[in-house]
């Protein structure tokens, strides 16, 4: 009886282990679906100190900034050569090997434009120009690279976080190889050389599909008082779904722009960082604003882009 008693007693042990290992594969399978991602930290990071850009550009290269604007029955033709008519930061640095030189460039849009019936993805778009001379790209080239050598495309890395520096100076912008500079985000030194300070609505620049660029203050609902917005875009709440091998594993944290989700109701701005309402220049339009939180620049447009934006083939 007491070998019978014994035998039991192991089996059941032995039962209870297989049990315990089952739930471990299951829980290894399940590429992090059992993690709280509800309160993970957040490595997005802005520039906001215009002093940290000291280097007067257009006198480095003998030249002047440009910013040329025309128009031609209802078509707005923007040239620009992309030397800052503002501070910029020191190119090459250690997060950025390129060195900014001219590059012209020539854009259309609509004087009238028009919302359109779906929005359209700013991904391969340089998404509009500033009157600073400067253009505006928020996506950037960066991607997971997966542990074969293989580019996920799916999961892009934004300039705005903390991980992994790209040689962003104070305009939050930085070189591409052709020497093309462009902003990722606020352009701290050319706002501050504006004297933007909450005191006016200030129209900055054009999106690639027609509709006005103004920065963070803006009239609120009154027509009178002038508030600083912010997007209504925040971090993911649930794992990635990765399996760190082929896609990015973990909790969203900022460091790709698919972290993070925009939320309905919690900005006056829609997904495109745009709104509709009171300018300088009418009582009631639609216009993107920059921010200063992610993801700064506008990703999508909300009317349609004019192909002179676009760097697809």
């Amino acid at each position: 009886m007491r070998i019978l008693k014994n035998f039991l007693l192991l089996y059941l042990f032995l039962l209870a282990s297989c049990s315990t290992s089952d739930d471990s594969e299951i829980t290894l399978a399940d590429n992090g679906s059992n993690l709280d991602c509800s309160g993970s930290s957040n490595v997005f990071t802005i520039n906001l100190d215009a002093s940290g850009c000291t280097v007067d550009i257009a006198s480095e290269l003998g030249g002047t900034s440009l910013y040329s604007e025309s128009i031609s029955g209802n078509t707005r033709s923007i040239t620009v050569n992309g030397v800052a008519n503002h501070l910029v930061g020191q190119f090459p640095n250690s997060g950025n090997p390129n060195t900014i030189a001219p590059v012209s460039e020539t854009y259309s849009m609509n004087v009238t434009p028009q919302l359109a019936n779906a929005t359209t993805d700013g991904a391969g778009y340089t998404t509009g120009v500033l009157f600073s001379g400067v253009v505006i790209e928020p996506y950037t080239a960066e991607f997971f690279i997966g542990s074969d050598g293989t580019i996920n495309r799916e999961w892009n890395i934004t300039t705005l976080q903390s991980t992994t520096p790209l040689g962003l100076d104070c305009n939050n912008a930085h070189v591409q190889p052709t020497g093309r500079y462009h902003y990722h985000g606020t352009p701290s030194n050319y706002i501050d050389g504006l004297n933007v300070n909450g005191t006016e609505m200030v129209k900055i620049g054009y999106a690639a599909d027609g509709f006005p660029i103004y920065y963070k203050y803006v009239y609120d609902s009154d027509g009178v008082t002038l508030v600083a917005l912010e997007s209504g875009y925040q971090l993911k709440t649930e794992p990635r779904g990765g399996d760190g091998l082929s896609a990015p594993d973990g909790c969203p944290d900022g460091y790709y722009f698919q972290d993070y989700e925009y939320m309905d109701g919690s900005s006056t701005l829609d997904a495109c960082n745009g709104r509709f309402g009171k300018t300088p220049e009418a009582e009631d339009e639609y216009y993107y604003v920059i921010t200063d939180n992610f993801p700064s620049m506008p990703l999508c447009f909300s009317g349609t882009p004019n192909p002179s934006f676009s760097f697809r083939p």
